[in-house]
């Protein structure tokens, strides 16, 4: 009766149906409602900010990009409207207009109002920090902490350590004092999408504001979306120059994530993209 009672706290609707859905890190479920409507109710047992913080970036998103409308949130729970699942041929162009039109969101500084997670692991975002420069941003909260993970978790050998922080110098040669803070999704990878029958939802983010660049690494890293995306991408909010030779950056804090979530079997993908930018 757990996640009814929170569905008649937050709805004030009693639970007329409930199938539970995989999603890995928490208790998932869609939801009947006595009114007939359908909702997804995210829930933990454990108390924690990290559904709130989740239901924050999603409201954040959807003021320029299409996300489930957020229903209620609490320290246990999060509700969300019901997507349904939608062949739609324009969706890879959608996808592209859309994460444009959102990264033309800016904010004086780079980070976000609270840290949260990629993943499994925790994101710090430089809170009240008022960090202004996107490299120094980058290496402090980004790269420097997965590796200092990587290291802790003996996933890097120490001279490993010392290669990876040594990227620290290739920095200034890659980014420019003149890169912005953009709104990011932060986590966009394609099973982060769902296609509506009208427009693409953009789900489980890791946001905060960067360069708009790093929104792109994992789309690289595991595929899932077409020419179309890109294009209609930079149609909308054209690409800079320079932007295939950042990518390696880019991807290796994603890499060295999923190296401190999944293990070892990434760390070929974190070394090579140490040997590409080192090189």
């Amino acid at each position: 009766m757990f996640v009814e009672s929170h569905i008649e706290k937050h709805l004030r609707q009693q639970v007329t149906h409930k199938q539970s859905i995989s999603t890995g890190l928490f208790e998932a479920y869609q939801i009947i409602l006595d009114n007939g409507e359908k909702v997804f109710i995210k829930a933990q047992t454990k108390a924690s900010q990290q559904l709130i913080s989740e239901g924050k970036e999603l409201a954040l998103l959807g003021q320029s990009i299409h996300t489930p409308k957020v229903l209620g949130s609490c320290e246990y729970c999060l509700i969300l409207q019901w997507i349904d699942i939608a062949h739609n041929p324009k969706v890879q162009t959608k996808m592209g207009v859309e994460l444009a039109k959102l990264h033309q969101n800016t904010a004086q500084y780079f980070g976000f109002e609270f840290d949260n997670k990629i993943g499994q692991t925790p994101q710090p975002n430089g809170v009240n920090q008022n960090i202004s420069n996107w490299s120094e941003f980058y290496w402090q909260y980004r790269l420097l902490h997965q590796i200092e993970l990587a290291k802790q978790n003996g996933l890097i050998n120490q001279n490993e350590y010392r290669q990876l922080l040594a990227l620290k110098t290739v920095l200034p040669d890659l980014l420019d004092d003149n890169i912005k803070p953009a709104l990011l999704h932060g986590d966009l990878w394609s099973g982060n999408i769902i296609s509506g029958k009208n427009h693409p939802y953009f789900i489980d983010s890791a946001s905060y504001y960067g360069h708009r660049e790093i929104d792109f690494a994992l789309t690289f890293m595991f595929g899932g979306f077409s020419a179309a995306f890109y294009q209609s991408y930079h149609d909308t909010y054209p690409f800079d120059a320079g932007f295939d030779k950042r990518k390696p950056l880019y991807m290796l804090y994603h890499y060295l994530n999923h190296l401190n979530i999944f293990g070892g079997g990434y760390h070929a993908n974190v070394m090579n993209c140490y040997n590409v930018l080192h090189g």
